[in-house]
């Protein structure tokens, strides 16, 4: 899904998986948001029967090696990546993932069976990502909303009528160039 802030691309997202269990017939399901930590992503995500089921699928020799890493951040990533293979991935804010978590994001998508993800426009995307979105074949869904220019508009009128009113036409004009300014700067 693509589209604007507050464009609702989080809350209908969050719809989607509310009611995964009815769209998927999938056993398996990981909710990532840009804004989570690794931590909290690992917290919700794996658990210690996944860490042990993950240990027990690796070959007798590695058993005990992994078993002294498997409270390790790393070790847990591996897990979770494990994890990911057929499942259903829900990605908020695609295109704010950064650093090792976008390293991580690309493994998950890889490794998912469907991904339903939200961003503001195709062209921020981290372009490997994309590409690894495309060779899966996926369906954009563009969101349009234009409340959020629109409330922001309203809100600098009411503000400038009492300068206005006042004869105060500096203030005026200095709100209506950071006004400009900002349009600008979210490219309108």
């Amino acid at each position: 899904m693509y589209g604007l802030n507050s464009s609702g691309k989080t809350k209908e997202l969050k719809k989607l998986w509310r009611e995964r269990k009815n769209i998927y017939r999938l056993k398996k399901f990981i909710y990532l948001g840009a804004s989570d930590s690794l931590s909290e992503i690992i917290y919700h995500h794996v658990s210690a029967s996944d860490i042990e089921d993950y240990i027990k699928s690796l070959h007798s020799d590695r058993q005990d090696e992994a078993r002294l890493h498997a409270s390790k951040q790393f070790f847990k990533i591996k897990v979770l990546i494990e994890l990911s293979k057929n499942c259903a991935l829900f990605v908020d804010d695609l295109d704010k993932f950064q650093g090792k978590k976008l390293e991580i994001l690309k493994e998950l998508v890889k490794n998912s069976n469907v991904t339903i993800a939200s961003a503001q426009q195709r062209k921020t995307i981290n372009k490997t990502l994309l590409n690894i979105l495309e060779h899966k074949q996926f369906t954009a869904v563009e969101l349009g909303t234009k409340s959020s220019y629109d409330v922001t508009n309203y809100i600098l009128i009411a503000s400038l009528i009492p300068f206005a009113v006042t004869g105060n036409y500096t203030v005026v004009m200095m709100l209506l160039l950071a006004n400009r300014y900002l349009d600008k700067g979210v490219g309108k």
